[in-house]
Order: C-alpha cells, then structure tokens, then sequence
C-alpha cells in the first residue's frame, strides 16, 4: 500500500518539548513502559522520574497530570502543575546551603503553589480561610479576577442559598501557606487530594554546595510533607547528571527508594516512532484503513515504512531505518524527533515520498551544531572548559582503543592546556587523562562500541547508563571494547 505523508509537517514527528505538546496529541503517540508503573501509580504519594535531557522527563509528568484530571476518582483530584521559575515568583530562595532553612522554604512554595490553584479553583470567598486564599492569589498575580470577586477582596463574602450575598469584616490575612493549608484542608467542600507537580527541578543547576543543597532539600521536604498530610501527592523530574552529583547531600540515601529512572530500549524506540506516525494519520486521515485498523503491536515495520525507506546502507552493510535515526539521535526521543523532522524537509525539497539515508546525512551538520550546544549547556557544570575539551577532537578518528583515547586527551588537550590549568572534573581535582576520558563518557560525547559481540541483550552501543563501571581506574576499563564518538557530533567536528 502507497501512502503518501506530507514529510515537511512538523507535527508529524511531535513536539521537542513535550510539556508544549498538545496534550492529546502527546498521549496518542506516547508509549508507556513497565519501569513508569510506579511513578503513574496515584498510591505512591512521592515519585521522581530521572533521565538525561531530551528522553521523556516532561511527557511522563504530563501522562501522569492527565490520568489525573481524567481520574473517575471523587472527589476530583486538584492538580498543580509547574517549574521551579514560578515557585519564586511566589518567593525567592534563601541565599544559604543551610537544609533546614531550604526545606522550609520548599513547603512554603509548596504549599502557597497549592493554595493559589484552590483560589483558582474557588472563585468566590465562601469562608474566611478560602477568602485568604483568593486575597493570597491577588497579591502574588494568580487570582482569577472579576468584578465581584475584585468588589470581595477585600471582605469575606457567604452567598446564602437565596442568592443574597453577606459580608462581613475582612479576616486577618494567614501569611503561612502551611498552615492556611492545613486549615482549609479540614472543609468538606475542599477535602480532597491535592497533586503538586514539579518538571525541570534541576533548571539552571550548577554544582555548587548551595545547589546541591537546594535541589537536596526540596525531596527532604517533599517526604516530610506526604508524610503531614494524607492528602498531598508529589511527583518530580530531574536530570540523571544532577540526581547523580547529589548523592552525598543529606538525605538523599531515603530517597532513592522513590526513584525511577527512564531509559529507552531499542524496541520501545521503535514502537515510538511507528506511534508518531500513526498518530498523524489519526489527526489527518482519520477515516483511513491505517488510522481504523492498525496498531504498532502488528503493524510498526509498515508504518515506519510510510516514512522511511525500508533498510538504509549502515556500515558495509543495510540496516532497518528506526536503527539508523536510533543510533544518529543518540537514542533520546527529542533528538530522534528533531531528526526525523530535519530529514523530512530534505526528503520533500529532493521530491521524494519517503526519507532516505542521504536525506538523514543531509541533517547532520545542523542537527550536530544543536546537539553539540545541547552537551555543552547540559554538562558544563561538570567540567568548565567541556568546549575546548570537545574541540580537541575535531578532524580525528571516530574510533579509539582505550589507549588511543587517553593519549588524544593528553596530546590534544593536556599538553596544550597545561595541568595545572585544567578546571575540576565532575567536582573532582584533576588527576590524569583517564579521569577526563571517564568524563566523556559518561557525558555520552564516547560511547563503547561492541559490534563483534552484539546481541539484543548488549546493543551495539553501550553507554554509561548501561555500564557505568567501565573507565574507571583498577577496573576493567573497556570489556574488551573500543570507543566512538557518538555520531551525532561527527559531521560538525569534521571526524572521519
């Protein structure tokens, strides 16, 4: 069957960010996992969702925000869904790493997050507590203004059953959310459960003691707060960089147990890409007999092949075309999108119904500059001179044995940059090439290539998610690997 998509669609592939995704388009071609049960589970009342950055953290939070809303459950769950730049719109951060003071910070925020959505939610001052609440909203910008209400603001305003309205003196206003919290949770009409949502906690993160403190305590106060309240759940995401430097904060030992982490194996990578395209004839061509009978279970091979040419010349030899934007985009589905979507244009401006592999090639100066500006602005903190160090390896192979690698590192970047010079790595003294090769890494800039021995089990690329024991000092350094730059930064580093 000939069918014909419009490739240059930049809807075809999704959103990059998947908290700007359509909500219903998102759920369309989003694919659930086993390793996400816990986090969607409304019975864990505390869960973070890791993962490195571009691999699904927002469009979890966002599947979990619509099983909520959606909930039959009564009485209906209010849901807070924000980032941490509107938490200090309500209050800026004490200038401290004192935890104590931080996680009191982080249940002010909280809980004053929670009380502007139920003035929003309320609409009218029916109590003193909910008029606070609606005189709390207007002062931080959050109310839902109207003329009554605005006429109210000042009073406590009681609609009888007649329709009359009653006023009385204004209370005194309750300026600490945590308890105003607990006040209003004692009335009926708003017992209910409450679900605070944080995407991107580690925004702007740097590795300083204040930071690491900072991001520490807000999961110290998480646990106190689900553990106060029967009515508070909260759920999280953070960068799987950043949830590894905090691993010697306080606390963060208890709460490891509420952790998942999201990684994408090569079939669910797959089942994706067939659900994106799937989706689109959904939205398109709804009447089709792609749109009403296919699914990805049965069908992902043609649908995949609605987009793409069926094997792509890979190596000496052809791969499917999933493996190719798989391995290309570095495995995380924002990158595989952006791909996607950059190959697309080119295959419509070549007159072609279908992408092929010159059409992905095509991409890949581009597609490398962005992704590069990605490693940078991800890992920097980690080691401040990341750029030149990257740089370092323009115009050189793409392979390396393990003595390759660490004699490039000294002679192209040591050597000229001069020891004593070299910034920490990873919060760590400098020490020695093998030190920054580790780095690399577990940046994902190298990744360990075992093609004579791979299998389903061990794919042809093993990154540091999946071995983090490799590179290390007195250990097995490579299992018997090489090492490749990961293709994505090849075109523009000009690496054969």
């Amino acid at each position: 069957m000939l069918i014909r998509l419009d490739l240059s669609d930049a809807t075809l592939f999704g959103n990059d960010a998947g908290e700007d995704e359509n909500e219903s388009v998102l759920l369309s071609y989003f694919v659930d996992q086993v390793a996400f049960a816990d986090f969607l589970d409304p019975r864990n009342r505390l869960w973070i969702a890791n993962g490195r950055k571009g691999t699904g953290k927002s469009a979890l939070l966002v599947r979990f925000a619509h099983s909520l809303r959606t909930s039959t459950e009564q009485p209906k769950p209010l849901v807070i869904h924000v980032v941490p730049s509107q938490l200090v719109a309500l209050k800026e951060p004490p200038a401290t790493d004192n935890h104590i003071l931080l996680e009191n910070y982080w249940k002010q925020v909280i809980c004053a997050a929670i009380n502007m959505e139920l003035a929003r939610d309320i609409g009218f001052a029916w109590t003193d507590n909910q008029m606070a609440l609606v005189e709390s909203a207007e002062v931080a910008g959050f109310g839902g203004r109207n003329l009554i209400g605005a006429l109210l603001a000042r009073l406590v305003g009681k609609i009888t059953v007649g329709g009359s309205i009653e006023l009385a003196p204004r209370p005194q206003p309750t300026a600490n959310h945590e308890q105003l919290l607990g006040r209003i949770r004692h009335e009926d009409r708003l017992r209910r459960p409450v679900w605070f949502l944080l995407d991107d906690l580690d925004a702007k993160y740097q590795n300083s003691a204040a930071q690491q403190a900072f991001i520490s305590s807000f999961f110290s106060a998480g646990r106190s707060l689900v553990k106060q309240s029967s009515g508070i759940g909260i759920r999280a995401t953070v960068r799987t960089d950043v949830w590894a430097s905090l691993t010697a904060a306080e606390d963060m030992d208890k709460v490891e147990q509420y952790r998942t982490e999201i990684v994408w194996s090569a079939t669910q990578q797959k089942a994706m890409l067939a659900n994106r395209v799937l989706a689109y004839f959904k939205r398109t061509e709804p009447g089709s007999e792609i749109a009403r009978g296919w699914t990805t279970g049965e069908h992902s091979d043609a649908l995949i092949e609605c987009a793409f040419v069926a094997r792509m010349k890979w190596g000496q030899s052809y791969a499917p075309a999933e493996h190719v934007v798989r391995v290309l985009g570095g495995g995380r589905p924002r990158w595989i999108a952006q791909l996607c979507r950059m190959a697309g244009v080119n295959a419509v401006r070549d007159g072609k119904n279908r992408i092929a592999v010159h059409h992905i090639t095509q991409a890949m100066g581009e597609f490398g500059r962005r992704r590069l500006s990605d490693l940078y602005k991800e890992h920097h903190y980690q080691f401040a001179d990341l750029r030149r160090l990257v740089e370092s390896f323009g115009g050189g192979p793409r392979r390396y044995a393990t003595a390759e690698l660490v004699r490039r590192i000294e002679d192209r970047y040591v050597a000229p940059t001069g020891a004593a010079r070299i910034p920490p790595v990873d919060g760590a003294p400098f020490r020695d090439s093998l030190q920054i090769a580790r780095l690399l890494y577990k940046c994902g800039f190298v990744n360990g290539n075992n093609a004579a021995r791979a299998t389903l089990a061990m794919p042809e690329f093993v990154t540091y998610d999946g071995r983090p024991d490799l590179l290390e000092a007195d250990t097995n350094l490579d299992d018997g690997m090489v090492w490749e730059v990961q293709p994505a930064y090849r075109n523009i580093l000009q690496i054969s």
